[in-house]
């Protein structure tokens, strides 16, 4: 089970190495809308809703079990052209929480079309159960 709500950053402040690299597309990234996908085997919806700049909440609810998570998503920026102006990449690091005290950490990649997110999560720094998703039109 997954709620998020970590930001996959060791204690000494350095990135996890299962975590891949944020790089930036032509244009920013945004993360914001309806997905639909697979958690654990578990079809669901994930809805991300924009909480300023490069932050995000996430809610995922699966369509046949009494699944929740909250996730609290955080983009990376990544500097741009010569001049090394930032804007929001295509990786967000994010925390989550179950409401039943299970709690734990992730990332997810957006594509260039923003269409699908693809990405990890897990506990206690174990980032191993895979999650996919595609953007609801």
């Amino acid at each position: 089970m997954w709620g998020l709500l970590a930001l996959g950053c060791r204690d000494d402040g350095t990135q996890a190495s299962s975590i891949p690299p944020a790089e930036a597309y032509e244009r920013p990234s945004d993360f914001s809308g309806e997905w639909i996908g697979e958690v654990e085997g578990e079809v669901g919806l994930l809805s991300i809703t924009s909480l300023g700049q490069g932050r995000y909440r996430g809610l995922y609810e699966g369509e046949n079990v009494a699944v929740e998570y909250v996730l609290l998503l955080e983009q990376d920026l990544v500097p741009v052209g010569t001049a090394g102006e930032p804007i929001a990449g295509n990786r967000a690091t994010f925390t989550w929480q179950d409401g039943h005290g299970g709690r734990g950490e992730g990332w997810l990649l957006i594509n260039r079309e923003d269409s699908a997110l693809t990405g990890a999560f897990g506990e206690r720094g174990l980032l191993e159960r895979p999650w996919t998703f595609i953007r609801v039109e």
